[in-house]
């Protein structure tokens, strides 16, 4: 079986570093759908969304 994808997860470590000021152990320590909902969330605020 194959993991994810390393890049991917460098891309939301920088992305939940840079918006929320996370540091590398708290990004990591989110499983891969908690670091995803995180990083939707954010998206969507930046984006002007309402979060539904």
């Amino acid at each position: 079986m194959k993991g994810y994808p390393e890049k991917r997860v460098h891309q939301e470590v920088a992305f939940l570093g840079r918006h929320v000021h996370w540091t590398l152990a708290e990004v990591l320590s989110l499983d891969h759908a908690q670091r995803q909902q995180w990083v939707w969330e954010i998206t969507d605020l930046i984006e002007g969304g309402d979060g539904g």
